[in-house]
C-alpha cells in the first residue's frame, strides 16, 4: 500500500486572512474623537486660567513698578533741591568764597605755591563740610531711593518673566485650538456621515414584504422609477 500525501484542509495553514486592515466603525472613531476634543477643551480652559492669573500678577507687577518708579523720581528732586539750598546756605556761601579766592589769587601770583596751596586747602576743607551737611541731610532720601531704584528693578523683571509666560502659554492654547478646530471638523463630518448611514438603514427596513430580491432589484428601471421606494433605491440603494 503506497503512502499518498494528503492535504490538510484543516488547521491555521487553511485560514485566509483578509489583507484589508480593520477599519472601525464610525460611532467608534467617533466617541473616540469626542473624548480627544473634550480632553483638549479642558487642557485650553486651563491654559485660559493660567493666562488669566499671569495677567494680573502682569498688572500688579507693573503697577509696583509705576509706584517705585514715581518715589524714585521723588526722591531725586528732593535730593537736588536741598543739594541746591544747602549750596546757597552759610556752608555752600563759605566754601563759594574760598573757591573765588583761591581762583583769584591763582592768577594773580602764579608763582606763589604755598599761598596758592593753603587756599586750594581752605576751599577743599570747605568743600568736604559743605557736601558732608549736604549728605547728612538727604541720607534718608538716598536711602529710601535706593530702596526705590531696587524695588523697581524686581517689578521690572517680574513684570518682563510674567510676560515671557503669557506669550508662551499663548502660543501653545493657540496651537491647541487649531487642533482642536480640526479635530471638531473632522468630529461633524463623521457624525454627518454616521447619520447618512442611519438614514440608509431605516430606509431599509421600511421596505413592504421584507428584503428584495435580487431578481426584482433588476427588474427597476431607473431611468423610470415607479413610487417612492423605487426612486429612493435608485437614488441610494444601488
Amino acid at each position: 500500500m503506497s503512502n499518498s500525501i494528503i492535504t490538510a484542509t484543516t488547521g491555521p495553514q487553511s485560514r485566509r486572512s483578509s489583507a484589508r486592515p480593520h477599519q472601525p466603525s464610525l460611532a467608534y472613531r467617533s466617541r473616540a474623537l469626542a473624548k480627544e476634543i473634550t480632553k483638549f477643551r479642558n487642557i485650553i480652559a486651563e491654559l485660559e486660567a493660567d493666562i488669566s492669573n499671569f495677567n494680573e500678577r502682569a498688572l500688579a507687577a507693573n503697577s509696583d513698578a509705576a509706584s517705585a518708579r514715581e518715589g524714585l523720581r521723588y526722591c531725586i528732586q528732593e535730593i537736588t533741591r536741598i543739594t541746591q539750598e544747602e549750596l546757597q546756605g552759610n556752608s555752600g556761601n563759605e566754601y563759594a568764597r574760598a573757591l573765588r579766592s583761591y581762583n583769584d589769587y591763582s592768577i594773580a601770583h602764579p608763582n606763589d605755591v604755598e599761598g596758592i596751596r593753603s587756599r586750594h586747602s581752605e576751599a577743599t576743607h570747605l568743600h568736604g563740610i559743605t557736601n558732608a551737611a549736604i549728605q547728612e541731610i538727604i541720607k534718608p532720601l538716598s536711602v529710601e531711593a535706593q530702596s526705590k531704584l531696587q524695588l523697581l528693578s524686581k517689578a521690572n523683571e517680574k513684570y518682563k518673566t510674567l510676560n515671557d509666560d503669557i506669550q508662551a502659554l499663548t502660543w501653545q492654547k493657540n496651537d491647541l485650538q487649531n487642533e482642536l478646530d480640526t479635530m471638531t471638523s473632522e468630529y461633524r463630518e463623521l457624525t454627518i456621515n454616521q447619520n447618512i448611514g442611519q438614514g440608509k438603514r431605516q430606509r431599509k427596513s421600511k421596505k413592504r414584504g421584507g428584503a428584495w430580491t435580487a431578481k426584482y432589484k433588476k427588474s427597476i428601471n431607473c431611468r423610470r422609477p415607479r413610487g417612492f421606494s423605487q426612486k429612493q433605491y435608485c437614488k441610494y440603494g444601488k
